[in-house]
């Protein structure tokens, strides 16, 4: 088995999922809106995708730890290339929100068996620095994305940049089927699973609110920064555009330091320092008075949520092989034990639920209030998430002593 390949292969189908995910965002709202769709169905294109992800990513978990992770990994691919073509021949407002509902699911399987098999592949000395390099590539795609999918339709046309996308998941798809991926060694009885130990496992318990706060804060800002630039700064699309790629391009370029620094002086110190710097920065968004300031505190906010999102994928597994350890012989057979799909197919749900509540929530409490008062109430949740953490490594710091 080609470790190495077939990590070159997960990057790869993270990357094609982020990169269909940038594509529609400057194509699909002009061919929706030609086509007659009103704001509110405008939304529910793009909402129906994390509905998708949140509805599929735990039973794709269960899947990986019961049927390999093979035609899992096989089967997001192929929905990522069928949900794709569906794009091109869809008529009409209902067509476009099954595609997109496609993608989500499509994308749960894929990121509930990449992420489970980074951590069955890996020790966990690695994984920080592994995970790292997934979230770049995951980053990438989301920089490159909306760049390739405004360029292609401007040039080519609307069918063409799901063309290409559909040409290379096509691609990935058979070459993750012909490729030697381990197989799972954990016992499939649904009654074997420990659901009771996982949902009350305090270190998996705060890596699902850390990756909830992440993504919520993400869905969160989406909304109400960019018409909060326009207001301040009179910038455009595309100043907008360059300001959250700037947010993008650090989150991208620091993964893998961070996954290296968490394999090196442990995850929760880590984490906690990102959890507090987000906090601090996150304000600076709406009060910073010109536009370099606040492109230096989106490039910040990429830094710092990257400190605190990546040594938390590696954690999760660390738990989870607490509860459920490893056969010692696993290493071996070439099996992959451990429940690393159920573990990643329920970060990817409390991915999920963050991305669809904080859109909803961000834009409630600022026509409630003012943008101001809602960063504040954010970093004052971080703020209160890190001192979870904190108390939890005391915990463990404590327990340590005691068994030395």
């Amino acid at each position: 088995m080609n470790t190495g390949y077939l990590f070159t292969l997960i990057n790869v189908a993270v990357f094609l999922d982020t990169v269909l995910y940038g594509i529609i965002i400057p194509v699909v709202p002009y061919y929706a809106t030609s086509a007659g769709a009103s704001t509110t169905e405008l939304g529910l294109i793009f909402a129906a995708l994390s509905a998708g992800l949140l509805l599929a990513s735990v039973p794709a978990g269960l899947a990986c730890d019961r049927n390999g992770y093979r035609p899992v990994m096989v089967l997001g691919m192929a929905g990522l290339t069928i949900s794709t073509l569906i794009f091109i021949i869809s008529r009409s407002v209902w067509l476009l929100v099954i595609s997109r509902l496609l993608q989500g699911i499509a994308a749960a399987a894929t990121w509930s068996a990449g992420l489970a098999l980074v951590a069955a592949l890996y020790p966990s000395h690695l994984r920080g620095q592994k995970m790292g390099i997934v979230m770049t590539s995951t980053g990438l795609g989301t920089i490159i994305g909306p760049v390739l999918g405004g360029t292609l339709y401007q040039f080519a046309g609307y069918a063409f940049p799901f063309l290409v996308t559909a040409g290379a998941g096509a691609l990935l798809t058979l070459l993750l089927w012909s490729s030697p991926l381990p197989k799972n060694s954990t016992p499939t009885g649904r009654e074997q699973l420990p659901w009771q130990q996982f949902l009350f496992d305090r270190n998996i318990f705060w890596g699902v609110v850390i990756t909830v706060a992440g993504s919520f804060g993400f869905g969160m800002l989406e909304p109400l920064l960019p018409i909060d630039f326009q207001k301040r700064f009179g910038l455009g699309s595309a100043g907008v555009g360059l300001l959250f790629g700037a947010l993008s391009l650090s989150f991208a370029l620091f993964q893998p330091l961070f996954g290296i620094l968490s394999d090196r002086l442990g995850r929760k110190p880590l984490i906690v320092a990102g959890l507090l710097g987000t906090a601090a920065t996150v304000p600076w968004l709406v009060v910073a008075p010109n536009v370099k300031l606040v492109t230096a505190a989106m490039a910040l906010l990429g830094l710092t949520t990257g400190a605190y999102s990546t040594p938390a994928l590696p954690l999760l597994a660390e738990s989870m092989e607490k509860i459920h350890p490893k056969h010692p012989t696993g290493g071996k057979t070439g099996r992959a034990n451990g429940l690393y799909g159920t573990t990643y197919g329920i970060a990817n749900t409390a991915y999920s639920v963050g991305l669809l509540t904080g859109p909803l929530a961000g834009t409630f409490l600022a026509q409630r209030w003012d943008i101001l008062t809602v960063m504040l109430l954010y970093s004052a949740l971080l703020g209160a998430t890190a001192i979870g953490v904190t108390a939890r490594l005391q915990e463990t710091l404590k327990a340590k002593k005691i068994l030395s």
